[in-house]
């Protein structure tokens, strides 16, 4: 059983949070060679949501901006509650039918909800923005305030219910394991119009309603597979398997988001996904490893709500990795490259739809995308309980036939750093983290509407360093075995640089970002009872 809670201001201005989680878990035996496993855990969390800064806005009010504490402007933070709530149970039962054959069965259930108030643009501080225009049920303008702030309620909740099963069959050959998944998800969500200036009344719109969308929406998945695992010469394992995919989406949409009209309406994907590893031991400490699968991602639920249905097609690649790991005396290095062919790659993308002023983001089909790299990691033990690591890799992910680099794929990655470990107790870490360039956008929608690939808002490249040491002190006598009491710096040298692109304000359209947050020190005691 374990019990936690957790209340804090949080680093961003105006952004509060309380989480409490609760978790259970009990495996009883229920034969010599039959487990029985009961695991059940609860989520609940109250914040104040941000959507990031404009870069003017962290000038002027500090880099952990996030909300103000003005009632009259968008970015109040009292506009911007949200609470969630997560659940995952399951009971599982694992048993060797024989000498040969074990099973596996494991029921599940999970659930997730987001509730939430939030005005039309917490980011925005500017009067200008603010002002509530109400229709009657013909669509008819009936009253507008100029500087009440405009709002919105929402709720999305999901329910899955689900089963895994596998049966596990050792031979001279090698295993076999054949198994299948199954799994149906629920999936409610709506939001409304308000004015947050008086009560969170509903708003009437242009359409005689306050709905922006009201949609219901059922998964239903089926993944059978299969797979070997052989050995078919010294220092060989081959492993060959075959997943079969069938998806069917039914979606009911009392308002569609983008067309505000309803729908009904259903789509079924289904797909074979073969894979073949081979991994090679080479010498005693050196072996070299290679794999070839076909991957498959049916397009998400934003593509109904455009209204389009037929344009997009599911997402399918063809993923190659090979590496190598070789073992030294008191060094160890791995190299690792990767190519994955994506076709009918979904992208997130600005588009123009019929009926609606302005533009939406849903998801389009690019000509497909690359995505290649290279990794090396290294470790050499200096002695002493001395070492030094590194790890670094080069990206680049781009669109086919285009110089155009896929939104946040950074160009590089890399860390390196000191570590000390004493038999003793003491232990101690200093590392350096390097993240390279990427950018916020790669999709623009015309004035037109046409959806163009073309990348914005750069993201520079930002360095930190984190300091963790501390001292496992055992059999210290007492009511106690051990304690450890440890400390973590993060962001060692307070670094604030930009992180991420976190989207577009409605006025003006200026870019928002997330910045790095400062230096934080953590301290942790840890005791062990008899």
């Amino acid at each position: 059983m374990d019990l936690q809670h957790e209340d804090t201001n949080g680093y961003l201005t105006g952004s509060g949070e309380r989480r409490s989680n609760i978790l259970f878990k009990d495996v009883a035996e229920l034969a010599p060679e039959t487990t029985l496993t009961v695991q059940m855990t609860y989520n609940r969390e109250w914040q104040n949501t941000t959507q990031g800064a404009t870069l003017a806005d962290y000038q002027s009010f500090g880099n952990n901006y996030g909300l103000c504490n003005d009632p009259a402007r968008q970015c109040y933070s009292g506009y911007q509650p949200s609470t969630y709530a997560a659940d995952f149970d399951y009971i599982g039962i694992k048993s060797r039918l024989n000498s040969w054959l074990t099973f596996e069965n494991q029921l599940y259930t999970n659930g997730f909800e987001h509730s939430y108030t939030e005005s039309t643009d917490p980011s925005q501080r500017s009067l200008v923005a603010n002002g509530v225009t109400l229709y009657n049920a013909a669509g008819k303008k009936i009253a507008t305030y100029a500087n009440d702030i405009p709002g919105k309620y929402a709720d999305a909740a999901m329910r899955a219910f689900g089963d895994t099963l596998r049966f596990k069959a050792h031979t001279a050959y090698g295993d076999a394991l054949l198994g299948i998944w199954a799994d149906v998800q629920k999936d409610r969500r709506y939001t409304y119009a308000v004015n947050l200036s008086k009560n969170s009344a509903p708003v009437i719109g242009k359409t005689g309603s306050a709905y922006s969308y009201d949609i219901s929406d059922l998964n239903t998945s089926l993944q059978p597979y299969f797979e070997l695992d052989l050995h078919p010469w010294h220092g060989a394992t081959i492993t060959p398997g075959i997943k079969y995919t069938s998806f069917q989406r039914d979606y009911d949409a009392a308002v569609n988001k983008g067309t505000k009209a309803p729908l009904d309406a259903a789509q079924s994907y289904h797909s074979w996904q073969p894979s073949i590893a081979i991994n090679q031991r080479l010498m005693k400490n050196w072996s070299a490893y290679a794999q070839i699968a076909r991957g498959f991602r049916a397009p998400p639920m934003a593509v109904f709500q455009a209204g389009s249905l037929g344009s997009i097609k599911p997402e399918t690649t063809l993923n190659y990795q090979v590496g190598s790991v070789y073992h030294g005396r008191n060094w160890m290095l791995s190299v690792d490259g990767y190519y994955i062919d994506f076709d009918n790659y979904i992208a997130q993308a600005q588009i123009n739809v019929p009926g609606q002023i302005g533009t939406m983001s849903t998801y389009v089909n690019s000509s497909g995308a690359i995505y290649k790299g290279l990794e090396a990691e290294g470790q050499y033990a200096l002695g002493w309980g001395f070492s030094l690591y590194g790890n670094y890799s080069v990206n680049d992910a781009t669109y086919k036939n285009t110089r155009v680099h896929v939104a946040s794929t950074p160009a590089s990655l890399a860390s390196a750093g000191l570590l000390f470990e004493d038999p003793r107790g003491a232990y101690f870490s200093l590392m350096g983290k390097f993240v390279g360039p990427s950018w916020g956008l790669d999709s623009l929608a015309k004035s037109s509407g046409a959806t163009v690939f073309a990348n914005q808002y750069r993201i520079s490249s930002n360095a930190t360093a984190d300091l963790a040491f501390g001292w496992r002190i055992h059999n210290i006598g007492g009511y106690l075995r051990d304690v450890t009491p440890s400390l973590k710096i993060s962001n060692l040298f307070n670094s604030h640089a930009v992180s991420a692109f976190a989207g577009n304000q409605n006025v003006g359209n200026a870019p928002l970002y997330w910045r790095l947050a400062g230096r934080s020190v953590f301290f942790n005691l840890t005791a062990t009872y008899p």
